[in-house]
C-alpha cells in the first residue's frame, strides 16, 4: 500500500495535469484528462472497502501518463515553461557528458614553465575568459529562468514528495535557484562586488585585444567590413 504523502502528492500532481490537459481542443487530450479526473474522483470518495484499489488504479494511471509526457503537445505538456531554458542548455553544450566546456582547473606553475612570459599570460587570459564565461552564463540564465522556475515550483514540490522521476527539471530548477540565491545573499556583497570586479577587468582586456587587432587588419580590410 502506498504512504499517505506519496499518494496525496500524486493525485495532486494528476489534478495539475488534468488542469493542462484541458487546455485547447484536443479531443484525445481532453478525454485523458475526464479520464484522470474520473480516476481521481473515484479514489477520493471511494468507500473504505474500495477505497486502496480506487487509489491504486488512481496512482497507476497518473503515474503512466506522467512517464509519458513528452509525447504530449508542448502546449499541454506539464513543465514546459522550463522548456526555453532547457534548450538554451542544450546549445551552449552545458551537459554531464560535455567534460571540456570549461577548464577543470587553471594549470599549475609546473605546468607553465616551459612558456614565456608572455605566454602565460594569455594562458591567464584565457582562464580569465572562461571564469567569466561561467559566471555571466550562470547569471543570465538564472536571471532569465526565474519566472519559469517559480512557476514550475508547485509541480516539482508534488515530484518530489511523489517520488516520481523529474531529473533533468530538478537539476535545472536547482541551477537557476542556487544562481538566484548566490546574487541575492547579503553576506555574499563582497563576493558579488568581487566578481564584478573581475568581468570588468575582463572586458577591459578583451577591447584592449579587440584595438589591437584592429590595428593589425590591413586598412582596405578594416574598411570593407564597416
Amino acid at each position: 500500500m502506498e504512504s499517505l504523502d506519496r499518494s496525496k502528492a500524486v493525485i495532486e500532481l494528476g489534478k495539475r495535469i488534468v488542469a493542462g490537459l484541458m487546455l485547447g481542443d484536443d479531443v484525445t487530450a481532453q478525454w485523458m484528462a475526464h479520464l484522470v479526473a474520473e480516476k481521481i474522483s473515484a479514489a477520493e470518495n471511494a468507500s473504505e472497502t474500495l477505497r486502496d484499489s480506487a487509489l491504486a488504479e488512481c496512482m497507476d494511471v497518473i503515474l503512466k501518463l506522467w512517464g509519458h509526457r513528452y509525447t504530449l503537445p508542448p502546449y499541454m505538456r506539464p513543465l514546459r515553461e522550463l522548456d526555453p531554458l532547457l534548450c538554451t542548455l542544450n546549445s551552449l553544450g552545458v551537459n554531464e557528458a560535455d567534460e571540456f566546456r570549461f577548464f577543470a582547473r587553471p594549470p599549475s606553475a609546473e605546468e607553465l614553465e616551459g612558456a614565456t612570459e608572455d605566454e602565460k599570460k594569455l594562458f591567464e587570459f584565457a582562464i580569465g575568459i572562461d571564469q567569466a564565461a561561467r559566471e555571466l552564463i550562470r547569471y543570465a540564465l538564472s536571471v532569465a529562468a526565474e519566472r519559469s522556475v517559480n512557476v514550475v515550483k508547485p509541480w516539482l514540490e508534488e515530484v518530489v514528495k511523489g517520488s516520481l522521476e523529474a531529473t533533468v527539471e530538478l537539476r535545472v530548477s536547482r541551477f537557476v535557484t542556487e544562481g538566484l540565491l548566490e546574487s541575492q545573499k547579503e553576506e555574499n556583497r563582497q563576493a558579488m562586488l568581487d566578481r564584478a570586479d573581475r568581468l570588468e577587468s575582463f572586458a577591459k582586456v578583451a577591447l584592449s585585444l579587440s584595438c589591437g587587432m584592429r590595428e593589425m587588419l590591413p586598412q582596405d580590410t578594416e574598411e570593407s567590413g564597416d
